[in-house]
């Protein structure tokens, strides 16, 4: 591990070098203003880059630290994935470093490479998670780890693009990469998401309006060497309704190894999943934007029992002016069986999100959030009121109000 650390140490030294080196252009925070609209539709703003005309590499990346806190006391901020979920005191979430070669096929035939590297506290959720490549990298006792959140390789030809390797997840709205998201803490129907896959994914631009994508996949969050013998597909599609309004439907279904403890089962078993996600994002003036998402999960292990999850997630984000923008985030998730929210049956969980961006620099984003989280339900194990503050905390609540800050600095 020790030897990790320092190749990641050397590696990140060398990437912010590179990018300071070259004197490359800095790019503001630029929330709902799709940059990757074929490969990761779902993906608001994919990324930033800078970019020197004589290299065909850009170089960036960013910092992301911040703190979360409930009403409670509790030292755990309950179900919802925050960077924070079990503590309260500073955290940093992502030390970020990326290099890149874009794909540019309007002349005929090109390629292109990307590979991210972060460490931090939201690693370890960025990682493949079948005990290989960069599985545990780094991992610490303060909950901090490191991991190649993308590495793939890409050939176009007009048209037709194909991504081959490590790359984000095209399912649903929000990003692992921070830099992406409005809000600081994430929506429950991103927990029922992969954030990755390892694999092929081809796509096909029909039209200015429409661009379809498949592709064979080792599962979600999982690896090429694939020990398991996890496979799946993943395929989608997505369609500008008009200048200003775009929809995207995205399918993963597969065979994966996963471990369901709560069905009694001792250690891993192959499991058969499916999710499905629906995205309308909706510029309706030049403030305001709009964005719905519903999301639908399923997971049977055959002979044992069903898992399943589906949930309806809206954002509502208003441009005040050049450096302020607010929003509200309102969702609700049902689960009507064990493990993805809480180890419990049949609760639906609801979440009020009001938050701010502000940049008073281009390179700067500070984002302050209020949180509000109450379940219903009928719980067979502990109900719904042991859902905020950690089971054995005793007083344990049903609801909860929440808050924090987190700040981005690119470069």
């Amino acid at each position: 591990m020790r030897i990790l650390h320092h190749l990641f140490l050397g590696l990140t030294i060398l990437l912010f070098g590179t990018a300071v080196a070259v004197g490359q252009d800095r790019f503001g925070f630029a929330q709902c203003d799709p940059c990757e609209p074929v490969m990761d539709p779902c993906d608001p703003c994919g990324g930033f880059s800078h970019r020197h005309f004589s290299n065909p590499f850009t170089f960036g990346g960013w910092i992301d630290m911040g703190v979360y806190t409930n009403a409670h006391g509790y030292n755990n901020n309950g179900p919802m994935l925050t960077s924070s979920k079990r503590r309260t005191d500073v955290v940093m979430n992502q030390l970020y470093f990326f290099t890149e070669k874009e794909l540019d096929t309007r002349r005929g035939w090109d390629w292109g490479a990307r590979a991210d590297f972060v460490y931090g506290a939201h690693a370890g959720s960025m990682q493949t998670y079948d005990g290989t490549f960069d599985y545990e990298w780094g991992q610490n006792k303060h909950g901090y780890s490191m991991s190649a959140y993308k590495l793939y390789g890409e050939l176009g030809y007009q048209n037709l693009s194909v991504r081959a390797g490590k790359f984000v997840t095209p399912i649903g709205w929000e990003a692992s990469a921070s830099k992406d998201n409005f809000f600081y803490s994430h929506s429950y129907c991103y927990m029922i998401e992969p954030a990755t896959h390892m694999g092929v994914l081809a796509t096909y631009e029909l039209s200015d309006r429409f661009s379809f994508s498949a592709g064979w996949v080792t599962g979600e969050d999982a690896s090429f060497k694939n020990p398991d013998n996890g496979r799946g597909i993943l395929t989608g599609f997505d369609y500008s309704l008009s200048d200003n309004a775009t929809v995207y439907y995205w399918i993963g279904a597969g065979k994966q190894r996963r471990d369901w403890g709560y069905f009694g089962i001792d250690g891993s078993v192959m499991t058969d999943y499916f999710i499905q996600s629906i995205c309308l994002e909706w510029e309706v003036t030049d403030r305001f934007t709009y964005v719905l998402q519903y999301n639908l999960r399923n997971d049977s292990v055959k002979g044992e029992g069903n898992a399943s999850a589906y949930g309806i997630n809206n954002h509502f984000l208003y441009k005040l002016n050049e450096q302020w923008r607010a929003g509200m985030r309102f969702e609700w998730l049902r689960e009507n069986n064990f493990g993805y929210i809480l180890d419990d049956t049949g609760n639906d969980f609801y979440q009020l999100t009001w938050g701010l961006n502000w940049t008073p620099y281009k390179n700067v984003s500070i984002r302050p959030e209020i949180r509000y989280d109450w379940v219903k339900g009928g719980g067979k194990l502990f109900g719904p009121s042991d859902t905020f503050g950690g089971y054995p905390v005793s007083g344990l609540r049903s609801t909860q109000l929440s808050g924090g800050c987190g700040v981005v600095v690119s470069f």
